[in-house]
């Protein structure tokens, strides 16, 4: 048996040719006819339903930003703090030297001879002999920064002595001086303890 089908799908023409030989028995010629028939229908197409998606080389290019995305989040950024420039030590210029006074430092006990086996070792030491030899040998409770510089010179010790005027302040502050009038200095008791010390050879 033969049996031609002609389908048309998009403007072209399918033909099936199907040739069948069999012996069978007279009772089946009916049921086989009847399979052939169905054989022969034709099958509804399957449609193929393409959801939209991205496309595998999508896929791949989202995961290579992703990749770098996370890259970028995890790169540690240096941040670098400006460092200031140390400041420059202002030297304070040194004040000039007091004046020289005309006072008698030789009769008597002299100076030179009062400090005489004394080993100062700083010049708020060297500042205590001389205000207390002022007191007791020349009758003047209260010094001056003139008065000190003039018992340098005399004595020939080291004048590079910025500010003539600060041992004095710092020997009031630590209470071996007074101060009665403003720029005079007196030393006390504690500072005829420190000086009778440094005669006897103390420091």
């Amino acid at each position: 048996m033969a049996k031609g089908t002609t389908a048309k799908t998009g403007g072209t023409s399918k033909i099936r040719f199907i040739m069948v030989e069999a012996e069978i028995a007279d009772g089946d010629i009916g049921q086989i006819t009847q399979a052939i028939q169905n054989a022969l229908k034709t099958s509804s197409p399957v449609t193929t339903q393409r959801i939209a998606g991205p496309s595998v080389k999508a896929v791949a290019r989202e995961a290579e930003i992703d990749a770098d995305d996370e890259v970028e989040e995890a790169e540690v950024v240096e941040i670098e703090t400006p460092v200031r420039a140390p400041r420059p030590k202002v030297q304070r210029a040194a004040k000039p030297a007091p004046e020289v006074l005309e006072l008698d430092m030789t009769s008597g006990t002299s100076l030179a001879s009062y400090v005489h086996g004394a080993n100062p070792k700083s010049n708020n030491k060297r500042f205590l002999l001389i205000a207390a030899w002022f007191k007791e040998h020349r009758e003047t409770p209260a010094v001056t920064a003139a008065h000190i510089y003039t018992g340098f010179r005399t004595l020939k010790w080291p004048v590079n002595i910025p500010d003539f005027a600060q041992p004095l302040r710092d020997l009031k502050f630590a209470k071996y001086m007074t101060a009665p009038e403003k720029g005079h200095y007196a030393i006390n008791h504690l500072g005829i303890a420190e000086v009778e010390a440094m005669l006897s050879g103390g420091d």
